[in-house]
């Protein structure tokens, strides 16, 4: 089952819609990996993780099934991540969605309030049920015995419960890592007893300094260190760089050159990871 990467920027994406800087400008020019849509990975046909404004677009430039989507893994609600108002579209009249293809929903209390004010509490009109995820609680996804979820708290937004998500699956571990800053201890605790096979970390401050609400390439390269000297990391691990904003001031090709000699990958939109 592949691992897919779906988008790879940050909350205004890479270029940003409006912006002259010379990052964006040249990103233009040069296309390629450098042109990045928001932060979002799908598992197989049924499994996402976060909903945000360029799921539709995802869907379309990597042949995603969302007829076959059963559960939704929301990491927070901030917009780039979660917009449940695209869910509208599985109302009838707008999409033919069978009775019992329901979509499941899991997240914390602010990403359900905000699904219950879009949808005004009629969840079952659009086959959407929800489920409160406790943190560091494990659970199976219902119909593919094989994987299991564990959520995990993220150091990003401290008004909720923001996570990131371990995902183990035929005998590998997964840890999807995007909006964290440096975990709090009991996160880094909980990580020791795991032999993580593929990490991938938030890098959207670029060449800045900061490990507050997100990473800088630096901080990424902290993050991989503390996993490895605290022994959570499988042998030869894939680690991989990810959610990228152009006020980090790197390019594709800049960020390969800086994270290449610590063995780190930089994503791109449609990365694929085999699991």
């Amino acid at each position: 089952m592949d691992f897919t990467i779906c988008g790879s920027g940050a909350a205004e994406a890479f270029p940003a819609l409006f912006c002259t800087c010379g990052c964006c400008m040249e990103a233009r020019k040069r296309g390629g990996k450098n042109i990045r849509s928001r932060s979002a990975y799908a598992l197989g046909d049924e499994i996402r993780i976060d909903w945000g404004p360029d799921s539709n677009l995802h869907a379309q430039k990597h042949n995603l099934l969302y007829e076959k989507l059963r559960y939704l893994l929301i990491t927070h609600s901030h917009w780039d991540h979660w917009v449940p108002e695209e869910l509208y579209w599985r109302k009838d009249g707008f999409s033919v969605v069978p009775d019992d293809a329901m979509l499941n929903i899991y997240g914390n209390s602010k990403v359900r309030k905000r699904l219950e004010g879009a949808l005004d509490g009629r969840l079952s009109t659009y086959r959407l049920r929800f489920h409160d995820l406790t943190p560091f609680k494990a659970f199976v996804i219902p119909g593919q015995p094989n994987i299991t979820v564990i959520p995990i708290v993220a150091a990003h937004d401290r008004s909720e419960a923001c996570l990131n998500y371990l995902i183990q699956f035929n005998g590998k571990t997964l840890l999807q890592g995007n909006d964290t800053g440096w975990y709090d201890e009991p996160t880094w605790e909980f990580l020791e007893d795991y032999n993580l096979d593929v990490v991938i970390l938030d890098s959207t401050s670029g060449k800045q300094d900061t490990r507050t609400g997100h990473l800088s390439c630096n901080w990424v390269v902290e993050v991989c260190a503390r996993l490895e000297s605290q022994g959570s990391l499988a042998e030869n691990p894939r680690l991989i760089a990810t959610h990228f904003s152009h006020n980090g001031g790197w390019l594709h090709e800049d960020l390969e050159s800086y994270f290449a000699p610590h063995r780190i990958e930089v994503a791109y939109d449609g990365l694929r990871i085999s699991l």
